[in-house]
């Protein structure tokens, strides 16, 4: 189950696979996996849910109607960062090993008799866990309009444009797939706020 963990010190906002990883990264985290659980945290206070949400999200606010709003604003945007990978993530159990049957090969070696094939040699695995893309941006490309990043630093979005401006510099101002933004941690509503700017164009 993925975990959040937030420190109010930095105000700075991430995502794990569990909360034995969460734990290991540090001391001072606060973890919860509801919007119910940040609210029942001793160390949550009104002042630390605006300025966390503040250096995450696009849109600042002054304040929250109460730390029950605050809550449920942080934990929706949780949903949308990135889960990390840390040296204490679980390792994945080892399928057991058990003896083949009269006329069958050993699990994970090939019969001499089948042909060479990429699947044979345990080649071109679909990963599982890529993020699709999905949405009214499927299928097309994104063309970068600026030369320096206008957005403010910190944020989701700020990260991404960086990135935009990288693969622009990269393919010498070609146009970028939306496809590929995604899967760098791109979303939605950050290219939409850029287009919007007239930052980029979709092509």
């Amino acid at each position: 189950m993925t975990v959040f963990a937030i420190d109010f010190k930095k105000s700075t906002l991430r995502a794990f696979k569990s909360e034995s990883s969460a734990r290991n990264m540090g001391n001072g985290l606060v973890l919860f996996t509801s919007a119910d659980a940040l609210l029942e945290n001793r160390n949550t206070t009104g002042r630390g849910l605006v300025e966390v949400y503040n250096n995450c999200a696009d849109k600042p606010v002054k304040k929250f109607a109460d730390n029950k709003t605050g809550a449920s604003r942080i934990f929706k945007l949780a949903q949308d960062i990135h889960v990390e990978s840390t040296p204490f993530d679980e390792a994945p159990k080892k399928t057991p090993q058990v003896p083949p049957l009269e006329g069958m090969a050993p699990l994970g070696i090939v019969p001499k008799s089948a042909p060479f094939s990429r699947e044979n040699m345990g080649m071109d695995v679909a990963k599982t866990d890529a993020k699709k893309p999905r949405g009214k941006f499927v299928g097309k490309c994104i063309k970068v309009l600026v030369d320096e990043n206008p957005r403010r630093a910190g944020g989701h979005g700020h990260k991404m444009m960086e990135w935009l401006l990288a693969e622009n510099k990269k393919l010498g101002g070609g146009i970028i797939e939306y496809a590929d933004y995604v899967a760098a941690g791109g979303r939605p509503q950050d290219l939409q706020w850029d287009l919007d700017r007239n930052w980029v164009e979709i092509v």
